[in-house]
């Protein structure tokens, strides 16, 4: 197949590598990858550059995401591919009159993220929900749509005539390896159990309510990490100077090597999002081995099992120290819960399978054409 991939960043500027992760796999399966964004680059595809008139993204995203798919339908000929896979259904709106199958992933849910936003501030509730109402007209324009996990397919799967599926993210455990030696640095650098929060700071994930459940638990022999960068920085620094929390440290943002002995030092993972489609970073946890607790709610929820790791009641600060304080004092469970995690890991969310599922689910779409 050749596929066009829509996707409005650099690689450089993405958070998550699983936009890189999905289509490095579908072109190791012979399929023909060429990406269209803004910078022209992305890393060894082919890619087009397509040139945008641009808004600030907050609170402009929605405008900015049409106007990215008007620029694509000027500068790209369809002719040359079998289909459009998009990481936004808004780039597809302008791309009614292709005749070739398009297709998105449901990346956010707009939806859920203005029930926890308030009215005034950097992110607000009312841009949300024009977010969410032009997310589901530009549904009505695809040929099949992606969603992370069920409850989005079932909230979403009668605003469109596209036919749907749920297929997670993925990951390699291999690229989260770490040399004993980097491991060890963090571990002289950092004595205690790590307890680590590792996601964007920003009012989704909730990175407060890991604050809260650390001043709980300043008497456990543990460290609570802190990384990740976002609009909420400032206002966690603060929090954590206010309660003069000795035991809880903001590392920033955190890659790379780094990252990955971070991840293989700590004791526990925690992701306190008010919602989540699904979590890579809650993946990598298990790819590497550690027990993870989540709050029980969207994908999150069908990542994680009791087999693999606990979940606890959203937006709950007592519930999660109760939780993490489990962990902390049955470490033979936090062991027990790492292993199954990364045996889930290797049967059900390998990137190599998960491609497979979209050349599957492709296949099936273009058939249904002929």
């Amino acid at each position: 197949m050749k596929i066009l991939y829509l996707i409005r960043e650099d690689f450089n500027e993405i958070v998550s590598l699983a936009y890189y992760e999905l289509v490095q796999e579908l072109k190791s399966k012979g399929h023909e990858i060429t990406v269209a964004n803004l910078s022209g680059k992305f890393l060894d595809f082919p890619c087009i550059k397509i040139n945008q008139f641009k808004f600030i993204d907050y609170p402009f995203g929605f405008v900015n995401r049409f106007f990215f798919g008007k620029a694509v339908s000027e500068q790209v000929n369809p002719k040359k591919f079998d289909l459009v896979l998009s990481s936004m259904a808004e780039t597809l709106f302008f791309l009614s009159k292709w005749n070739i199958l398009k297709t998105a992933v449901i990346h956010d849910n707009f939806f859920e993220r203005a029930k926890f936003t308030p009215w005034f501030g950097k992110q607000f509730k009312l841009a949300l929900k024009v977010d969410s109402f032009f997310q589901e007209k530009a549904m009505k324009k695809a040929d099949g749509l992606i969603f992370l996990n069920k409850n989005e397919l079932n909230r979403m799967k009668n605003k469109t005539k596209a036919k749907c599926i749920v297929i997670h993210n993925g990951v390699n455990p291999q690229n989260f390896f770490s040399e004993e030696k980097e491991i060890n640095k963090i571990k002289s650098k950092y004595p205690k159990k790590i307890v680590l929060f590792l996601a964007r700071i920003e009012l989704q994930k909730n990175p407060l309510l890991f604050v809260k459940a650390a001043e709980k638990l300043q008497k456990e022999n543990a460290v609570f990490l802190i990384g990740g960068k976002g609009p909420m920085e400032k206002k966690l620094i603060k929090l954590i100077k206010e309660k003069n929390l000795l035991n809880t440290k903001f590392l920033g943002w955190i890659k790379g090597k780094e990252k990955n002995a971070l991840i293989n030092s700590c004791e526990i993972y925690v992701l306190p999002s008010f919602f989540e489609p699904v979590s890579v970073s809650t993946l990598e946890a298990m790819a590497c081995k550690k027990p993870v607790i989540v709050s029980d709610v969207g994908g999150l929820k069908e990542i994680v099992d009791d087999f693999v790791g606990i979940k606890f009641e959203s937006n709950n600060s007592e519930d999660l120290a109760e939780k993490i304080k489990f962990l902390l004092d049955n470490p033979k469970k936090a062991q027990e819960l790492g292993l199954n995690g990364f045996k889930k890991i290797k049967s059900e969310f390998l990137w190599e399978n998960i491609a497979e599922k979209y050349i599957n689910f492709f296949g099936e779409l273009l058939n249904e054409r002929k």
